[in-house]
């Protein structure tokens, strides 16, 4: 357990080894947020009275939620694998009495858990001198918590598997942006997934993008019924379990090719 915590603090020291990039993302973040508060405001002042699946008010606190979670959400993981295979790095890794993907989990919590000190908390705060309105349901913020919990293991997991394609694809950068406009427009990010049209909607219930973004901003957001939290709180169970399964195969396969290419 040692060992991980180890990688947790790597992963720490790594984000703050140049304070200048620390300032600078903040400052990146603060921008974004302003200029999707902006853009929404906008939006809804040229169309007023549309029936856009959200009111101005629900899709401002969903918007607000969704780009602060997003501070800490977004890791590297796809990356770190990449290079780890393509520069033959990932051999000396896999002697050392630790598992593979367990040590990328930790380094990447541990960044994760640093850009959750630095960029969400002052951008709540940011939002909570600005903006006057009750943003969270605070009768629900347990159950946000942990779906963003839950909302974390499988942005992992998804990530893990798209980095363990590198087994296979060696480069994986062309695929990863791909796949990243896909997940950034489908998992709510962007754009309220209650504002999709009917066929995007019901094509999106059956993928895990929704369950990353979507479900936890709406439950911390929006009043909801207990049992419509605990089922979309079983959707993204389901899905954790589903996603670390394929991680599972794809990370036993790819060894096998790894061996095989090594000879």
């Amino acid at each position: 357990m040692r060992k991980y915590i180890d990688y947790m603090k790597i992963g720490i020291k790594e984000h703050l080894v140049y304070s200048s990039s620390v300032f600078a993302n903040l400052l990146s973040k603060i921008i974004y947020l302003y200029m999707q508060f902006s853009l929404w405001n906008a939006l809804f002042s040229a169309n007023p009275g549309r029936d856009t699946g959200l009111s101005h008010e629900e899709t401002l606190r969903y918007i607000i939620v969704a780009t602060i979670i997003s501070t800490f959400m977004e890791c590297d993981v796809i990356a770190h694998i990449n290079n780890e295979i393509q520069t033959g790095n990932i051999a000396n890794q896999l002697i050392r009495p630790m598992d593979f993907r367990a040590m990328v989990f930790s380094k990447n919590l541990g960044t994760g858990l640093i850009k959750l000190l630095l960029y969400c908390i002052p951008l709540c705060i940011i939002t909570g001198l600005i903006y006057h309105t009750p943003v969270v349901c605070r009768s629900q913020l347990i159950f946000g918590l942990i779906s963003v919990t839950a909302s974390y293991m499988i942005q992992f997991f998804y990530s893990l598997i798209i980095g363990l394609m590198a087994f296979w694809l060696i480069v994986t950068w062309p695929l990863n942006m791909l796949l990243a406009a896909i997940y950034k427009l489908l998992s709510g990010s962007w754009i309220p997934v209650q504002m999709f049209p009917g066929i995007l909607e019901r094509i999106n219930t059956f993928l895990p993008f929704r369950a990353i973004y979507a479900i936890p901003v709406t439950i911390i957001t929006t009043p909801m019924e207990r049992k419509n939290i605990y089922s979309e709180l079983l959707i993204q169970l389901i899905w954790i379990i589903i996603l670390y399964l394929i991680s599972l195969a794809v990370w036993k396969t790819g060894k096998k090719k790894l061996v095989v290419q090594g000879g």
